[in-house]
């Protein structure tokens, strides 16, 4: 009785650590708005179906027809889209997560540098097309764990898939996490498999492969290009992202020609991915591979088939940053009934009788002491939330004393 009043006066760390995220999310989505319109994340977002069909334009063609529409700025659109996302995301992480019991080994995965702090300590990947793709699939995890009718998880899973190969094509490799997770749902709810459902996610995974590789023509080009310049602000057809829609696989192969990574940048990355092989293990051992080992053969599938992005880009901070959110929803929603699992994790790995001041301890420094950067040349940034801090003390301070005069 006294445990449950202890607890009940305990404050929700979870959710403010949330709300303060989402607070600075807020800030610096500000912060990236007065650099409108230079930055390359502009150049990315304003892609759109002006001049027909081009790959990653769904987000732009939804923002231009919002702008007019509404008469408002295409900026405040962005500004207003974005915010929606980063809102959604946070407040779903929270719904996600809550289900489980929570201790230090739980804040360490959910409060990791690649969930939070990376978007906005590397201000250069801050708002980027992933983080909707990321929250589509955890929206998708969410509803799947929380509905009983197929119908609905078969084409709610297929629905985000289309989302987000139409806001970025490079959630292509991350199709497998979205079949995975539906077919967890079939096993864990004991329907069987049917072939038109299998059919169906071929067929789309086919015609998404063609259109990755549809070329965009100099006309599409040029008429989006105009189209943009005319409406919203000045680019051409070597800005930023729009530069990289009329490249293909040799191209972003070709680059390695000039710029190889050395066996450093290699062996870096491969330490910042170290959870692929602990969620790994975590589904070993917790009994999810007992499934059958079609489910054992699969799940290492979806983990490494990101990776050939490493090999056709070199944003490798992104790419660990993405790996890293879908392997931890994914993670979770299979060992989603066990509620206490962060505490089974933390008797797995015999840490149960460290002081909790010392895992405390550790928690902080894993938190805050390391961060990847964009590049795969760049090297991880040290003490990445203490800079972060600094630049909102900084941050607040400018923008007080412009508020008083």
């Amino acid at each position: 009785m006294i445990s449950n009043k202890i607890l009940k006066k305990t404050p929700n760390y979870f959710l403010i650590f949330l709300t303060i995220s989402f607070f600075i999310y807020f800030l610096w989505l500000i912060k990236l708005l007065g650099d409108f319109p230079w930055r390359y994340v502009f150049t990315d977002w304003i892609i759109n179906y002006e001049g027909g069909y081009i790959r990653r334009g769904l987000l732009g063609e939804l923002s231009v027809n919002l702008s007019k529409i509404l008469n408002l700025n295409i900026k405040y659109i962005f500004f207003i889209i974005h915010l929606f996302i980063f809102l959604i995301f946070h407040f779903l992480f929270y719904k996600f997560f809550s289900n489980f019991k929570r201790n230090y080994f739980f804040y360490i995965l959910c409060f990791s540098p690649l969930v939070f702090l990376y978007p906005i300590s590397t201000f250069e990947a801050f708002a980027r097309k992933e983080i909707f793709y990321i929250t589509f699939f955890l929206i998708n995890c969410y509803i799947l764990v929380k509905i009983e009718n197929r119908n609905l998880a078969f084409w709610s899973t297929n629905t985000f898939i289309l989302l987000s190969y139409f806001i970025h094509e490079s959630s292509l490799v991350f199709i497998y996490f979205y079949y995975f997770s539906f077919l967890i749902f079939l096993k864990k709810k004991e329907y069987p498999i049917k072939f038109n459902e299998i059919f169906f996610a071929f067929v789309t995974f086919v015609l998404l492969i063609v259109l990755t590789f549809l070329p965009v023509t100099d006309e599409k080009m040029l008429k989006m290009v105009v189209f943009i310049s005319d409406n919203f602000y000045d680019v051409s057809r070597s800005t930023g992202a729009i530069s990289s829609l009329q490249e293909n696989l040799k191209d972003a192969v070709r680059f390695w020609d000039t710029n190889p990574a050395n066996i450093f940048d290699i062996f870096q990355h491969i330490l910042i991915i170290h959870f692929v092989f602990i969620f790994i293990y975590f589904l070993f051992k917790f009994n999810f591979f007992k499934l059958g080992k079609f489910f054992s053969v699969f799940t290492l599938i979806t983990f490494f088939s990101p990776i050939v992005l490493f090999i056709i880009g070199w944003d490798w901070g992104r790419f660990v940053y993405i790996l890293y959110n879908f392997s931890l929803i994914f993670t979770f929603y299979c060992l989603y009934n066990e509620k206490n699992i962060f505490f089974k994790i933390d008797e797995l790995i015999h840490l149960v009788n460290i002081n909790h001041r010392v895992k405390i301890l550790f928690t902080l420094c894993y938190l805050s002491l390391w961060c990847p950067k964009l590049l795969y040349y760049e090297n991880i940034e040290p003490f990445a939330l203490v800079k972060l801090i600094m630049q909102l003390i900084n941050y607040s301070i400018k923008y007080s004393s412009i508020l008083l005069l």
